[in-house]
C-alpha cells in the first residue's frame, strides 16, 4: 500500500487507473470478507446460544431445583393467565396490539414477559418488564413441538443468575391465524444457592474470544492477500498501458518508430490482443501517412502540370499555394509578381464583393505591355478545415485566336470557292473561240489568236492554283494521331465547364473510356466549340447528355442539349458537307467539321426531342492514313 501511494505521489502515468483497479479490486475483496466473517461469527454465537448455552443453563436449573418444586405452580400459573389472554383478547382481536398487552395484562396479571410468535419462528408483539433488556425468541425445538403436537411447551431459562419460565401456547386470533402466545415470569434462585456464578459459562466465554480472534485472524490474512494479489493485478494492467500510452504520444508527434518500447511479449490475452491491435494499427497509420505524403506530391504534381492557373487562398485572403502554369502566365505577360497580378484584377475585392456559395466566374479582357490578354477567371469556396477560397485561372488568348483563325478560314474557303467556280466556264469559253476561229484565221492573225488563248489558259491555271493555295490553308495542319481515351478528353473539357455554368448539368454515359486514336488537341477544340454551342443555345442553364459508345469498330458519341433546337435547312447543309454556307452558325462549326472530317469521321446534326439540339460524331478505332 505504501508503495501505490508512492507512485500517487510522484505522479506516475499509470496512478489513475491502477488506484481504481487496486481500489475496486480491495473493496470487491474486503467487505464481502467482514460481511463473511462477522456472519459466520454470529452464526456461532447463535449456534452457542441455542444448543450450548441451553445446555449449560438447563444443567444449572437442574442443580439447583432439584429440591424445589414450587416452579411448578409458577408454570401453572403463567398457562392460566396465558389462557385467559388468549380467551379474553387475542381471540376477539383482528389485530394484536403490545400496548394492550402490557397495560392491561402485564401490569395486572404479574407477568415479566408477553411474546406473540408466528408459526415461522418471527417475533409479532412483545412487552417486557425492566429485568429483560434484550429480545428472547423461540426455541426451535419448542417451535416445532407447537407445531407438531398442537399444545403448551415450557422453558426454563437464566438471566443474570435469575430464571425465567416462559410457558408458550398456541392461539388464533379473531380472523383464524395461527400464533404462539408466550407468557414468562422471572424467579430469583440465588437465595437457594451460594454458588453466584454458572463454571460453564467462563468456557462458554473464553470459546467466544477464541472465536472472535480466529475471525480477525482470517481477516487480516484476507486484507493480506487481497492487497498482494490487487497491486499484483493492477501492475501487470498498467505497466502495458503506460507504454501504450508512450506509445500514442509519439504517434501524436508522427514518430511510427516503436522497436525502442518496452510493449513486452504479445500474450494471448486481452491486453496481448490490445498491443498486437496497437503496433498493426501504427503500422498501418504509418503507410497511410506515407500514401498521403504521396498523393499529396501526386496532386501538386498534377496540379503544377495543369495547362491553367490554380490559386489558392485562406481565409485571411493570403496566398497558400500557386501552380507553375500561373507562374508560366505571368512570366508570359512580363507580371512583376503575383501581387502585381493580383493586384491589377483586384481578385481580393472580388472574393468579399460576391456571393460565392455557388461558383462564381467572371471573363477579364486587359492590355500590358501593347499585349491584349483574355482571362477566364472561376472562384470557388473550399469547405475544409480553415476556410479557404480556389481560383481557376484559364487563359483565353488560345481561344480568341482559334476564333479569328476560324474567320480567317472562312474567308479563304469563300475566296477559294469563288474563284474557282468561274474559271471553268471561262476556261471552256476560250477553248470553243479558240476551235472555232482558228479554222477561219492565218497568218498572223492565227498567231495573235494563239498567242492571246494561251496567256488566257496560262493565268486561268494560275488561278486555280490560288483558289487550290487557298484552300489548303482554310484546312487544318496535319494531326499528330495518337493513341487516348476520348472520355478523359472530354471530362477535362467538362470539368472547367461545370465550375463556370454550374446551372448546367452533364449527363455522362459511356460504355468503356473509348479509346482510339485521335489529334488530343484538335479534339479538344471540337469539344470546346460543340458545348460553348449547347450552352449559348440554352441561356446558360439547362442539361447537357453525353453518350459514348462503340459500334462495329467505331466510336459514337452522342451530345443532347436542352436548348432552342436548330432548323431543317442547316442539318441538310451539315448532311450534305457544305460547309461554306455553315457561316449561319459561326466559324467553330466549321472547324468541327472539318478536323471530323481529317480523321476520316462523320458528324451529324439532328433535332433533340422534345426540346434542343443532337449532335453525333462517329470515328474510326483503327487510324487511317489522314
Amino acid at each position: 500500500m505504501l508503495k501505490i501511494f508512492w507512485e500517487i505521489k510522484v505522479k506516475k502515468i499509470s496512478k489513475s487507473i491502477k488506484i481504481k483497479l487496486f481500489t475496486t479490486y480491495f473493496l470487491s475483496i474486503i467487505f464481502p470478507s467482514i460481511i463473511l466473517v462477522l456472519g459466520s461469527f454470529f452464526f456461532f454465537k447463535k449456534t452457542l446460544d441455542y444448543w450450548i448455552k441451553e445446555y449449560i443453563e438447563e444443567k444449572f436449573i437442574t442443580q439447583f431445583m432439584k429440591a424445589e418444586d414450587y416452579y411448578k405452580d409458577t408454570e401453572r400459573e403463567l398457562l392460566i393467565k396465558g389462557q385467559n389472554i388468549i380467551k379474553n383478547y387475542i381471540s376477539k382481536t383482528k389485530r394484536v396490539k403490545s400496548k394492550v398487552l402490557r397495560e392491561r395484562y402485564r401490569y395486572f396479571s404479574d407477568l415479566d414477559s408477553i411474546e406473540v410468535y408466528t408459526y415461522s419462528g418471527d417475533l409479532y408483539k412483545k412487552t417486557y418488564s425492566s429485568d429483560i433488556k434484550e429480545k428472547l425468541g423461540i426455541p426451535p425445538s419448542i417451535l416445532d413441538k407447537i407445531k407438531n403436537e398442537q399444545i403448551p411447551q415450557t422453558q426454563i431459562s437464566t438471566i443474570d443468575s435469575k430464571i425465567l419460565i416462559r410457558v408458550f401456547i398456541p392461539c388464533k386470533d379473531k380472523n383464524g391465524k395461527n400464533f404462539i402466545l408466550a407468557t414468562g415470569k422471572i424467579l430469583d434462585l440465588s437465595k437457594f444457592s451460594n454458588n453466584q456464578g454458572i463454571p460453564e459459562k467462563k468456557y462458554l466465554k473464553i470459546f467466544k474470544k477464541f472465536l472472535m480472534l480466529a475471525g480477525f485472524s482470517v481477516l487480516l490474512l484476507i486484507i493480506f492477500i487481497g492487497i498482494w494479489v490487487g497491486s499484483k493485478i493492477g501492475r501487470n494492467l498498467t505497466e502495458p498501458l503506460q507504454n501504450l500510452l508512450l506509445a500514442t504520444q509519439k504517434i501524436s508527434q508522427k514518430d511510427y518508430q516503436l522497436e525502442n518500447l518496452p510493449l513486452g511479449e504479445i500474450s494471448e490475452d486481452e491486453i496481448g490482443m490490445l498491443i498486437k491491435s496497437f503496433k498493426d494499427m501504427a503500422k498501418k497509420i504509418k503507410e497511410y501517412e506515407d500514401e498521403l505524403k504521396r498523393y499529396n506530391d501526386y496532386l501538386i504534381t498534377i496540379l503544377n502540370h495543369l495547362p491553367i492557373g490554380i490559386l489558392i487562398f485562406n481565409k485571411n485572403l493570403q496566398i497558400k499555394y500557386f501552380n507553375e502554369s500561373l507562374k508560366n502566365l505571368l512570366k508570359t505577360y512580363d507580371f512583376e509578381d503575383i501581387d502585381h497580378f493580383l493586384e491589377l484584377l483586384n481578385l481580393r475585392e472580388l472574393i468579399s464583393s460576391v456571393d460565392l456559395t455557388i461558383p462564381f466566374y467572371k471573363s477579364f479582357e486587359l492590355t500590358k505591355n501593347d499585349k491584349e490578354i483574355f482571362l477566364g477567371i472561376t472562384v470557388i469556396k473550399l469547405e475544409s478545415k480553415e476556410l479557404e477560397f480556389m481560383f481557376i485561372i484559364e487563359n483565353l488568348e488560345e481561344k480568341e485566336n482559334l476564333k479569328k483563325l476560324s474567320l480567317w478560314k472562312e474567308v479563304a474557303l469563300r475566296i477559294a470557292h469563288e474563284i474557282k467556280n468561274p474559271l471553268t466556264p471561262i476556261k471552256l469559253s476560250v477553248e470553243r473561240l479558240k476551235k472555232q476561229l482558228e479554222k477561219n484565221l492565218e497568218g498572223e492573225k492565227k498567231e495573235i489568236l494563239l498567242k492571246t488563248t494561251y496567256t488566257i489558259e496560262k493565268y486561268i491555271e494560275e488561278l486555280k492554283k490560288l483558289a487550290t493555295d487557298f484552300y489548303y490553308f482554310s484546312k487544318t495542319p496535319p494531326l499528330n494521331l495518337e493513341k487516348w481515351n476520348l472520355l478523359e478528353s472530354l471530362i477535362e473539357v467538362i470539368d472547367l465547364y461545370e465550375f463556370a455554368y454550374p446551372k448546367v448539368n452533364f449527363n455522362i454515359r459511356a460504355e468503356d473510356d473509348a479509346e482510339c486514336f485521335f489529334d488530343k488537341f484538335q479534339f479538344k477544340r471540337i469539344w470546346i466549340n460543340l458545348i460553348d454551342n449547347c450552352i449559348k443555345a440554352m441561356n446558360g442553364e439547362g442539361i447537357i447528355d453525353i453518350l459514348i459508345n462503340r459500334k462495329n469498330n467505331e466510336v459514337i458519341i452522342e451530345i443532347k442539349d436542352t436548348g432552342e433546337g436548330i432548323s431543317e435547312e442547316i442539318q441538310e447543309k451539315i448532311a450534305k458537307g457544305d460547309i461554306i454556307k455553315l457561316k449561319e452558325l459561326g466559324t467553330g462549326l466549321i472547324m468541327v467539321y472539318s478536323i471530323i472530317k481529317l480523321h476520316h469521321g462523320t458528324f451529324q446534326v439532328k433535332k433533340n426531342h422534345p426540346k434542343g439540339t443532337h449532335f453525333i460524331i462517329t470515328l474510326p478505332c483503327k487510324p487511317n492514313k489522314v
